[in-house]
């Protein structure tokens, strides 16, 4: 083995191996992509912003792409995350909706405008595509395991259920996704709006809805 090969076979192990510099690159990337857009962003700003080298990065991350997709990975977690909280099952549907989507909306929030450019990106990049489109499917199948679960005397939805879903969640992301630098005031019109959607499109009583 030359010495070449012995420092790309030491690189690769070293990518494999999550660890506190490799995360130091991924929240530096996020910042950079979050900053200044996905085609501003190179790796020597990256590594700039994790305040180590080129060479540094490489022995860490193969590419930029590869940044994104490690930064689009912890997202998509954390969005999938933000749909699971405790305690729901015995509270009203009204009540668990009007929870979900706020816990749903301000995961998208807290990535500023990371989420957009993973739904940009992947229309261009296929393993982005994979993830996003995954995390996607998960979301549908639980919402709409839960709707179809309800009572039929406590919802009246306005379309078949995996169909409703999946509008309301393309709602809540793109358009908590165009906020993700908005004001408070914005971002919370933004989410008391979008519950009213949702209550009205899940068909649940005005008088069974919680006050604002």
């Amino acid at each position: 083995m030359t010495t070449s090969d012995a420092q790309e076979r030491a690189r690769a192990n070293r990518r494999e191996t999550s660890g506190p510099r490799r995360e130091e690159l991924i929240a530096a990337a996020a910042a950079c992509f979050d900053d200044l857009g996905y085609p501003a962003t190179t790796v020597e700003l990256i590594a700039a912003r994790a305040r180590t080298s080129r060479p540094t990065f490489y022995a860490y991350l193969r590419s930029k792409d590869e940044a994104f997709l490690a930064v689009a990975e912890q997202v998509c977690a954390e969005l999938e995350s933000a749909q699971q909280l405790d305690g729901i099952e015995s509270l009203p549907p009204a009540a668990v909706l009007r929870m979900t989507t706020r816990a749903f909306a301000e995961a998208i929030f807290a990535n500023g405008s990371i989420v957009a450019m993973i739904d940009s990106r992947a229309a261009v990049d296929a393993e982005v595509d994979a993830l996003w489109s995954t995390l996607r499917r998960r979301l549908v199948r639980r919402f709409t395991n839960y709707l179809s679960g309800l009572d039929p005397a406590a919802i009246d939805p306005c379309a078949p259920p995996q169909r409703l879903v999946s509008m309301l969640i393309d709602s809540i992301v793109h358009g908590a996704a165009r906020l993700g630098h908005a004001s408070g005031e914005d971002r919370e019109r933004f989410i008391n709006d979008q519950i009213r959607l949702t209550e009205r499109a899940v068909g649940i009583a005005a008088d069974a809805r919680p006050e604002p």
